[in-house]
């Protein structure tokens, strides 16, 4: 019988021990998690004021690939076949998206107006 520890053992196993890439084909996806990445670090920088905030948004994006790269090389067996999007391909800047939101079927234009200005939005977006 496996005890709660043994579990934690494994896992501990699992978590810290390194894995090199059983699938060449694996790489495209950590290419594209890391290019997607830095374009949102990017238009964070570009439209956020040097602050706090600002800085931790961009670990937070560093921690997001660190768990999404664990995510692939821990569950490899797990990933099935898809085809990726190599990285910057068919897709728009920032810019792109402010200037012409209706182009993207995948970003609702209402998105881009803030709460206060929106009028679906409850008491304008102020709080109760």
């Amino acid at each position: 019988m496996t005890t709660q520890q043994d579990r934690l053992h494994e896992q501990v196993d699992l978590a810290l021990t390194n894995r090199p890439l059983v699938d060449p084909s694996l790489e495209s996806r950590l290419d594209t998690i890391s290019a997607d990445l830095r374009t949102a670090g990017h238009a964070i920088v570009d439209l956020c004021p040097p602050s706090r905030e600002l800085s931790l948004a961009l670990t937070h994006l560093q921690e997001t690939r660190m768990f999404a790269v664990a995510a692939i090389a821990l569950h490899q067996e797990r990933i099935e076949p898809v085809q990726i999007i190599e990285a910057g391909e068919g897709r728009r800047t920032v810019e792109e998206i402010l200037d012409n939101p209706d182009a993207n079927p995948n970003v609702d234009s209402g998105e881009l107006i803030p709460d206060e200005h929106r009028d679906d939005v409850p008491n304008g977006g102020q709080p109760f």
